[in-house]
């Protein structure tokens, strides 16, 4: 049962996505996705039940040279279309490190399986095809409105659906590859399906955006390769493990570089922000829950090979300050998309600032992010999608009065935002670890501490304008597919369930994977207390009180009468029988809307004038990255 769920959860999304693509029509394209969810829901399951870490069956050889330069040959045919150099030159560059490769033999003894599943690639396959797979389901419902409002450039559904589900494939590939060649193929595939997706729409700004999402991975993907080479030429086995345990830092750095590009940290964010001009549900998988958590899978697989070293304390760093930068920019504002992409990019930089922090606890702490991030952020993607759909506006300030016009999406996106601010949720817990396993790292600390603080900013404000304007007569359910409706409800109910479920998560499956990473490091009397104080962190009190102010919003709401509601008067008269209760008559007989806007302080926190700042910084720290190896 292990070997076939582990075949099916690499090949049946392949072979399910390739009949997407020659489906004769909607209905038998949907029931495919739909089956393809089933699958691998139910694969995953098998995996979870084993309990027990084991090698997976080996694919054979020629199927790895088969994937190698078939891969190489897309990014060839891509190359050709874009007429980049750039991509030109990377796709040579492969094709001469994977002829290289074949000249390096590894060495005699017991040879490291290629495919391996443990606690940590366990976790990224529940993420992939649990919450993936639902995403895939909500684009069904998505696209067939996408396909009225979207332009007519737009390429097929069947191509799209075609790399949405095969994307899952190469995903649970990635992260049960313990082979480097295997790994390496699993990662390129993603970049490919990264580039078809976002192009999806087939506009100027898609196809500049998938172009500059390809190029930046590509350069990942090769990164990954050289140091795949240099590991191989040094006379070892091509195996993850081996790197790790071996201490290899030259190889090490590279793959972190990769790791890095994949993540959108700084300065690299630039090709998930072009991402967001994509169709919802590749933001929602791609950028945000799947594809961007390949590379913090990756940062955590190495953390046994950088405890105690000068290259940990670096990646630290570049972690931490691609939290607080990404926080501070998304202050300044107002496209709901943009801020969900800043979001992701700090909440991947604290993930691998805790995977490099050297401590139990930050480890655990970025496991903890890893899993309950992808489902918040995956529910806040879908509730945008499906309210920029409903508004024609991604802007923040177009949502007020949301709860209103659509209040069931209103809510799960409350409960999305609540998630990523308020205790007991998974999210907030893994943060204060973060900060309080920081400490004896200054900077680290002081970087991650302002960054909660600017992210706090954040949500409030959000949080502040969708509530606004909110209490009504009667509400209007809004009608949504079956499709779209179901995954942003499984989705809430999962959030609400991380409250119940953080401690638990952390006591049965964070706390005891980073005691297995960290099994030969002592551990400190802080880390030890604050391990205890975890465990037996009570809930039910917080959880308590989340539902006593919930009722209070819904009786206050309740016993809202209109006969007490008064117009804004702003030295005007107000016109009477006009559907928008802040417009008035203002001088000359003008008609005028009074409108209040949040704070964006774009004169400090612009987005352009933080980005020349903060990208030359990360630069440096990624070239200080290759400096201190060895130490």
């Amino acid at each position: 049962m292990l070997n076939a769920s582990f075949m099916l959860l690499l090949f049946g999304p392949m072979l399910l996505g390739a009949l997407a693509l020659f489906a004769p029509g909607g209905k038998s394209r949907n029931m495919l996705v739909v089956i393809n969810a089933a699958v691998l829901a139910i694969s995953a399951g098998i995996l979870v039940a084993s309990r027990h870490e084991a090698a997976l069956p080996e694919l054979p050889h020629w199927l790895a040279v088969v994937g190698e330069w078939g891969i190489i040959a897309a990014v060839l045919f891509i190359a050709k279309q874009t007429r980049r150099p750039a991509i030109i030159g990377l796709g040579i560059v492969q094709a001469c490190l994977a002829i290289g490769g074949e000249f390096f033999s590894e060495p005699s003894g017991s040879v490291p399986p290629a495919f391996i599943v443990d606690t940590l690639s366990l976790l990224m396959v529940l993420i992939v095809s649990f919450v993936g797979s639902l995403i895939t389901v909500y684009a069904i419902g998505y696209m067939e409105r996408h396909e009225h409002h979207g332009p007519d450039s737009q390429a097929g559904h069947g191509r799209f659906f075609f790399f949405l589900i095969g994307f899952l494939g190469a995903m649970n590939g990635l992260v049960l590859a313990n082979d480097l060649r295997w790994l390496s193929i699993f990662w390129e595939i993603t970049t490919v399906c990264s580039y078809m997706l976002i192009g999806h729409d087939n506009t100027s700004d898609s196809r500049i955006s998938a172009e500059r999402a390809f190029l930046i991975n590509l350069a990942g993907g090769t990164a990954l390769m050289i140091g795949q080479t240099i590991f191989l030429q040094a006379g070892n086995h091509a195996a993850l493990s081996a790197m790790v345990t071996g201490r290899a830092f030259l190889p090490v750095a590279f793959l972190l570089f990769a790791a890095i590009t994949k993540a959108a940290l700084f300065p690299f964010q630039s090709w998930l922000l072009g991402a967001m001009v994509a169709p919802t549900p590749v933001s929602a998988l791609l950028h945000s829950s799947t594809m961007v958590k390949a590379g913090v899978y990756l940062v955590l697989r190495l953390t046994p090979g950088l405890i105690g070293t000068k290259l940990a304390t670096i990646v630290a760093i570049i972690g931490a300050f691609a939290f607080m930068t990404a926080n501070l920019i998304a202050i300044g504002q107002s496209n709901g998309k943009k801020i969900l992409a800043y979001s992701t990019i700090a909440n991947l930089g604290l993930i691998v600032a805790c995977a490099a922090i050297n401590s139990p606890l930050a480890y655990a702490a970025a496991i903890m992010l890893l899993f309950f991030h992808a489902v918040a952020k995956a529910l806040l993607f879908i509730c945008m999608g499906t309210i920029e759909q409903a508004i024609g506006s991604r802007d923040i300030e177009d949502q007020s009065g949301l709860a209103h016009k659509m209040p069931l999406t209103t809510l799960a996106l409350i409960i999305g935002m609540g998630s990523m601010l308020l205790p007991p949720f998974g999210v907030l817990i893994a943060k204060w670890l973060a900060m309080e396993a920081s400490v004896n790292l200054p900077l680290v600390m002081l970087l991650v501490v302002g960054g909660n603080a600017c992210a706090v900013v954040v949500w409030c404000k959000w949080l502040g304008r969708v509530m606004t304007h909110s209490s009504h007569p009667q509400y209007d359910i809004e009608r949504l597919p079956l499709s779209m409706s179901l995954p942003q409800l499984v989705f809430s109910m999962m959030t609400l369930t991380s409250a119940l479920g953080a401690i638990p998560a952390f006591t049965r499956v964070a706390e005891p994977l980073a005691a297995r990473v960290f099994h030969l490091v002592p551990q400190s009397e802080g880390d030890i207390r604050l391990l205890g104080m975890v465990k037996d962190f009570m809930t039910w009190p917080l959880l308590s009180l989340l539902m006593i102010i919930g009722i209070g919003v819904y009786l206050t709401t309740r016993a809202f009468d209109t006969r007490h509601f008064r117009k804004p008067f702003l030295c005007g008269e107000n016109i009477e029988g006009s559907r928008l209760s802040y417009e008035f008559r203002g001088p000359m007989e003008v008609k005028t809307l009074a409108m209040t806007r949040g704070y964006y302080l774009r004169g400090t926190l612009g987005e352009e004038k933080l980005t020349d700042l903060v990208n030359p910084i990360a630069l440096a720290l990624l070239i200080t990255m290759f400096g201190v190896i060895g130490g």
